[in-house]
């Protein structure tokens, strides 16, 4: 058995420096993909047994793994579409009384992404403008 080269093993290590960092760049911007694929439910009552049915973990392996990441309080979990990835949604209140979304694939178990939760609200996303509140 040989020895691998001093380049060989410099190689691999950029190697796999690169492929971290590509992956950090990618949960940074959002940018994630769960194991498991969705399409889209005919109807939207059917829509929870049937990603329920896709889910290899349940909502407490999913809770735990998002507690792993961001220590808190739990508001709520939910079993998401995001975008065609099969995601736990947990929103956690930490002692700061921040609010924090975390995605966790649905079916390993890893964390994909976190960020703050209600930024869709903080863009409008809500409905609720000042003018709606005269």
């Amino acid at each position: 058995m040989t020895k691998p080269s001093k380049q060989t093993a410099i190689a691999a290590a950029i190697a796999l420096g690169l492929g971290l960092f590509g992956s950090a760049v990618a949960l940074a911007e959002g940018n994630y993909e769960s194991s498991i694929k969705v399409g889209n439910a005919d109807h939207e009552s059917s829509e929870a047994a049937y990603l329920s049915s896709l889910a290899k973990i349940d909502t407490a392996r999913a809770t735990a793994a998002a507690l792993g990441r961001v220590s808190g309080s739990v508001l709520k979990v939910s079993l998401d579409n995001e975008n065609g990835n099969l995601v736990y949604s947990v929103e956690i209140k930490t002692a700061s009384n921040d609010i924090r979304d975390v995605k966790v694939d649905a079916g390993t178990g890893i964390v994909l992404y976190e960020d703050s939760a209600g930024s869709e609200q903080e863009n409008g996303g809500d409905g609720d403008s000042e003018d709606n509140n005269q």
